[in-house]
């Protein structure tokens, strides 16, 4: 049976959830709590893909610098023993 407080509770939550899920974190919160979750979560964002640009830059120049290097000459064939 339960409580039917806590039974409203949970429906709320998950619309809640449900509600975050669609419009973005911090939806049911007061207006400036909610700027203040937006800027941190956009000031998160550029970092993220000021990382990610950095990632790619070092990867193409490892991969240059992988390219570009000297291969190694191929082994002196060892002398066959004569019969």
């Amino acid at each position: 049976m339960g409580n039917p407080a806590t039974v409203k509770r949970k429906a709320t939550e998950k619309r809640r959830k449900k509600y975050e899920q669609r419009l973005g974190p911090g939806v049911y919160l007061p207006k400036d709590e909610r700027l203040k979750v937006n800027a941190e979560m956009e000031k998160f964002a550029a970092a993220e893909k000021e990382r990610q640009a950095k990632a790619k830059v070092e990867r193409e120049a490892k991969k240059k610098a992988k390219k570009s290097a000297p291969k190694a000459a191929p082994a002196a064939p060892a002398e066959q023993p004569k019969a």
